[in-house]
């Protein structure tokens, strides 16, 4: 079902930031910038049988939509870029007023994945226009406003979503944007109660509500958080957990102050960079509190960060500005730069995570004007959430 193909693709969302024209070469050829699984793995077979099939049929719109999805599921999956610009490349041809809608989706989909979201809105209302209860295109749009930080117009989208997707995916999109306004609990009682009953609902589906579910919980400082990651855990495959789940997971147990079970987590799937950051941030967490054992090793995972940010901006690429933020303030320990990397985050997406981060950074930068502007947001949404509240009453 092509719901649930592009329901995966929309669990991973990141951020973007500066460039600069010359190509970067790493002084060290043993550097290692990015680890990818080799192309011949078995587990892309079947993503190579489906470019064969459009490769011999070009122009065939079917064969390379479903290339597409299948590039994009493999690309979030393994966090390896490379497999977004072959969906891109899939899609080429198809250019001009007369886009099919079905293309404008994906497009909107790898749009939202580099953060460019004024595109992707673009792309998902020439869709609407067009087909209004277009399922796929009203639940990305829906997606596209809650990372924007406007939890209202999501719930709109998921409204309209009401017999055109299945019950917990409605259900899973309401109580994700109802869960950013000011009735959180009612939200998680809601999603709580639609997964009780749909035990019988695909995996892709269930991994996304219970992910929500934990997010919710955490949010509200529910005891009940922590089990239901691991519940969404045990949803998943163990060799290659969902991304956004496990990056969720290892930034409840930062927070938590567990930074020794966050690497624990963590250790054995860190190639994709944003895992590798909170690796490493915890690793730094565990230096300073006197574990020096872990000195090589946090020095050579904050290097690798360094030059990968350094390579992406030197090729021209928009670097993930949430986690560069993160980077300079959790890595670096430089507040005076992680701040207006952080304001300039959440200029883009406004998330609980990247209103957290601002408020990390303007606290350690000693500048607590610079979180006059979230407080104006959150009075205005209604979000509840004790992890902000903490740093406001700081």
């Amino acid at each position: 079902m092509t719901l649930l193909r592009l329901l995966a693709a929309l669990l991973c969302l990141s951020a973007a930031g500066l460039a600069v024209a010359e190509p970067y070469r790493p002084d060290d050829d043993r550097l290692v910038l990015l680890r990818v699984t080799p192309r011949e793995a078995p587990q892309f077979a079947e993503l190579w049988a489906a470019r064969a099939a459009m490769r011999a049929s070009p122009g065939n719109l079917e064969r390379a939509l479903d290339f597409a999805r299948r590039a994009i599921d493999v690309g979030r999956r393994h966090g390896d870029p490379r497999f977004m610009s072959y969906a891109e490349a899939a899609l080429a041809r198809w250019q001009g007023p007369e886009t099919p809608l079905e293309v404008r989706v994906i497009r909107a989909t790898l749009a939202q994945n580099r953060h460019a979201f004024e595109a992707a809105l673009k792309e998902l209302d020439l869709v609407l226009d067009a087909e209004p209860n277009h399922a796929q295109a009203r639940l990305t749009r829906a997606v596209v406003h809650k990372v924007q930080g406007r939890p209202a117009e999501a719930l709109r989208d998921c409204a309209v979503l009401l017999g055109r997707a299945s019950p917990l995916i409605v259900a899973t999109c309401t109580a994700d944007s109802a869960g950013l306004g000011p009735k959180p609990a009612s939200a998680l009682a809601f999603l709580e109660a639609e997964i009780v009953r749909a035990p019988d609902a695909p995996i892709a589906e269930r991994l996304w509500a219970c992910t929500v579910r934990a997010e919710i919980a955490e949010r509200l400082g529910a005891a009940d958080a922590e089990r239901y990651f691991r519940e969404a855990l045990r949803l998943d495959s163990a060799a290659t957990p969902d991304p956004y789940l496990l990056n969720a997971y290892a930034d409840f147990l930062l927070e938590e102050g567990r930074p020794a079970d966050a690497r624990n987590l963590l250790s054995a799937h860190a190639d994709g960079n944003d895992a590798l950051l909170r690796l490493t941030i915890a690793e730094r967490q565990l230096v300073s509190e006197g574990d020096r054992d872990l000195q090589p090793t946090f020095e050579r995972h904050r290097q690798t960060l360094a030059q990968t940010f350094a390579a992406s901006q030197r090729r021209g690429d928009r670097p993930h500005r949430r986690e560069w933020a993160r980077y300079l303030l959790e890595v670096e320990g430089d507040a005076t730069k992680a701040l207006p990397a952080a304001i300039a985050n959440w200029s883009e997406q406004r998330e609980p995570a990247d209103t957290l981060l601002l408020l990390d950074a303007a606290i350690a930068a000693g500048q607590p004007e610079a979180a006059e502007p979230v407080k104006a947001w959150l009075q205005k949404v209604g979000l509840e959430d004790v992890r902000i509240q903490r740093r406001l009453d700081a």
